[in-house]
């Protein structure tokens, strides 16, 4: 439980807004305390969409989805400057994605040396990210008859089960083992070599094997790829071909000196 709770619970217990001071905005049932609290302002809570009934505190995205992460609710996440858990207002126009179109932008960590007068600005600490609105969005950007890619790949903030098919939306994606994180498939892995596609067609990891993940294609596809986050040992796969190579004449070899040595 973040701290922002503990300061929630110091403030002005409530039955209506009519029981808050002026000026405030809600009277709010927050989790894990049994009276509503006075919220001032509600950008104490959620920097972007509005906080989750009742409001919560997170640490991670998973925090605030329901029983199913993989169930289409990543209009939920969870605020990495306020650690509460925020969704969408279904009738907003206020712009809480990022270029992607599904990725939550209050969701992804923030940029360094973001200039807030420019939508464009800052550094993203993750290779392969770019700042938009001050905030590390993936390196895909979707149009309505186009979808472009960074040549990075990218780990988004936002939660997934690795044993549920990820959502349809989700676009060259795939959830993580390891993190637990959906990612956005680059061109490259983190050797910089161009990912390998394969044939199997999936619906989750399990599907692929060891070393693979199954990435949600268009058209509603989905299909197995190399893990681009596991670095290939270049030397070791030498080795092993190597080996390969050489063992069975080695054998031969062995095999034929004996022989020699028996016929005479």
């Amino acid at each position: 439980m973040s701290n922002d709770t503990f300061s929630l619970s110091s403030n002005q217990k409530c039955k209506s807004l009519l029981d808050c001071p002026k000026g405030f905005a809600n009277c709010s049932k927050v989790a894990d305390l049994d009276d509503k609290r006075c919220i001032k302002d509600v950008r104490e809570i959620c920097l972007g969409g509005i906080p989750r009934n009742p409001i919560k505190s997170c640490n991670r995205s998973r925090d605030c989805y329901g029983k199913s992460m993989n169930s289409g609710e990543y209009i939920r996440w969870c605020d990495m400057g306020t650690h509460f858990c925020c969704k969408v207002l279904s009738n907003s126009t206020e712009e809480l994605m990022c270029p992607d179109r599904v990725t939550p932008l209050y969701g992804q960590d923030k940029c360094e040396d973001a200039n807030e007068t420019m939508i464009y600005s800052g550094r993203s600490r993750q290779n392969g990210g770019f700042c938009y609105k001050g905030y590390s969005c993936p390196p895909k950007i979707t149009l309505p008859h186009d979808l472009t890619f960074g040549s990075r790949t990218f780990q988004t903030n936002m939660d997934c089960n690795a044993n549920e098919e990820v959502d349809q939306k989700f676009d060259f994606m795939f959830c993580h083992n390891d993190t637990g994180n959906l990612w956005v498939m680059g061109q490259y892995n983190v050797n910089g070599d161009e990912v390998i596609k394969h044939w199997t067609h999936c619906n989750t990891n399990n599907d692929c094997g060891e070393g693979l993940v199954c990435v949600k294609e268009d058209l509603c596809r989905y299909r197995c790829y190399d893990d681009p986050t596991l670095a290939v040992n270049y030397g070791s796969i030498v080795a092993q071909i190597l080996a390969m190579f050489f063992v069975p004449i080695i054998f031969l070899s062995a095999l034929v000196i004996i022989t020699v040595k028996y016929l005479d």
